[in-house]
């Protein structure tokens, strides 16, 4: 898609969400930036180093996790408002947690599940007019099984009409991905393929979805190769990242792709890592301060430079965040915040490049640092085609 046409449209989303006319784009900005934040434990650093560096040349999405006593109840007024507080370019997204409604046996069907979950947005404080909802962890079995797709469908089908007389609202998804490290492609990429050709399937759940995020933890020990140049360390993220769009796209993909393919161009974006010192699930990152910080900023510089040459992500771009490193000091939390805000400020605001991502004078020093033993995975290459 071409520049102009996207950020027309991302201009039209962030009115739509805030309630009124967008304001003028400046000649400046890249992209009319959309910038989506999950801590699964906590999101206040990452938000304040956001906002401390904020562009307006972004908007800024904080997923607000549903309470641990209730997953089917999303959280109150006082994280709205502490988002809000940021600016009008701060949004508060609701979890609609895929696992709890799962074992919630009212309401019976999953539109109506959605439906609830409108009805309880509204109690817990959240304005219609910026904020909206975002499944959190859609299954893998979508991939495979038709009856998973029909739950999916409906779920976003009620939580975009909402309850009667609620204005429509479009939403997030974010799907369950694969970790970096795969080696064995073909059953997965076959898996990928009967989804993408699914048309009907993808035409039907359009309309209901404004972001389509796909959750992707890369490990710097497939990126962060000693003596690499930092054009293949962003090759390896993105080869990962982009790899469902991607295939999508490949020069050969059959005709029934199309629907998919309008979807992800519009809505695709990778949701990548800043969750540190994990066990598992988010890439394994136990890696030193100035690795993680590097590799943050290796990922913002990836997203940005794909853009250019590829009709997605465009200014999309998210980060999975841990607030609560164990046995790490808080300033090296918040370092780690100001480092990630500070490159999606240099990569997507006034006068932003993809070099700047990697420091302010484009000379690439915040992207560097290796790690010892690391190495590629050229197994993701497969999916620039079909």
């Amino acid at each position: 898609m071409r520049k102009a046409a996207v950020l027309t449209a991302c201009l039209a989303a962030a009115a739509a969400l805030s309630g009124g006319s967008a304001p003028a784009a400046r000649e400046a900005c890249p992209y009319q930036a959309q910038v989506f934040v999950y801590g699964q434990n906590g999101w206040t650093t990452l938000t304040n180093a956001l906002a401390a560096n904020q562009t307006p040349c972004a908007q800024y999405y904080v997923v607000l996790t549903a309470l641990e006593s209730d997953k089917t109840r999303p959280r109150g007024r006082q994280a709205v408002d502490f988002i809000h507080s940021k600016g009008l370019n701060f949004h508060a997204l609701a979890e609609f947690n895929w696992t709890g409604w799962s074992r919630a046996r009212k309401p019976a069907t999953w539109y109506g599940k959605g439906v609830s979950f409108r009805q309880k947005m509204t109690a817990a404080g959240y304005d219609p007019a910026r904020d909206t909802w975002a499944i959190n962890e859609l299954s893998s079995a979508l991939r495979t099984k038709p009856s998973a797709r029909s739950k999916a469908r409906e779920a976003m089908r009620g939580l975009f009409t909402g309850p009667r007389g609620a204005p429509r609202q479009q939403g997030a998804v974010f799907i369950v991905g694969t970790g970096q490290n795969r080696r064995n492609f073909p059953p997965y990429k076959a898996q990928q393929q009967s989804w993408l050709v699914d048309a009907a399937w993808w035409t039907a759940v359009s309309p209901y979805v404004a972001w389509w995020g796909q959750e992707a933890y890369s490990s710097c020990i497939y990126v962060c190769v000693p003596r690499s140049k930092i054009a293949d360390r962003s090759r390896a993220i993105n080869e990962f990242v982009q790899h469902p769009a991607r295939l999508a796209f490949a020069p050969n993909a059959p005709p029934q792709t199309g629907a998919a393919r309008a979807l992800f161009d519009r809505a695709y974006f990778p949701l990548m890592t800043a969750y540190w010192r994990d066990v598992k699930g988010y890439g394994g990152n136990r890696i030193t301060p100035a690795q993680m910080q590097a590799f943050t900023s290796l990922e913002v510089y990836a997203a940005r430079a794909w853009a250019i040459r590829n009709p997605y992500p465009d200014g999309r771009l998210g980060f999975a965040w841990n607030e609560h490193v164990p046995g790490v000091p808080a300033e090296q939390v918040q370092a780690l915040a100001t480092r990630l805000a500070q490159s999606i400020q240099g990569g997507y605001g006034d006068g932003g490049t993809a070099g700047k991502a990697c420091g302010p004078t484009g000379a690439y020093t915040w992207c560097r640092e290796a790690v010892a033993g690391a190495r590629f995975n050229p197994g993701w290459a497969t999916f620039a085609t079909w």
